[in-house]
């Protein structure tokens, strides 16, 4: 689990996410905030060897749970982990003033 200390220093010897990993990431904790523990759904195939999803989950802010009820297609079910969280919070002001809509849902107005 990581510690705000430990997202720090790993920050600062990998750098962030790319911005739009960490839209991914503060979208999924946002669900799951508002939802309970629940997944959002994605393809394995898209999953495996994405260079968006990759490294998040090598640097533990994404896990995931696959699926298959008997078709042809697996099914990856993603959750955003403690340390992901702890991410997404450090970075909660940044990254809510990209979102296109605010927390109530409406759209954000020009400022």
């Amino acid at each position: 689990m990581g510690t705000e200390d430990a997202i720090k220093a790993e920050i600062e010897e990998m750098g962030r996410l790319t911005q739009e990993q960490e839209d991914i990431l503060y979208n999924i904790s946002l669900k799951q905030d508002e939802l309970g523990r629940e997944s959002t759904n994605l393809l394995m195939e898209k999953l495996k060897g994405s260079p968006i999803y990759e490294p998040m989950i090598e640097r533990e802010y994404l896990t995931y749970d696959v699926f298959n009820h008997g078709g042809k297609h697996e099914i990856a079910c993603l959750y955003v982990t403690l340390k992901g969280l702890r991410y997404c919070i450090m970075f909660a002001d940044e990254l809510a003033a990209r979102r296109k809509v605010d927390a109530a849902g409406a759209p954000r107005q020009a400022s």
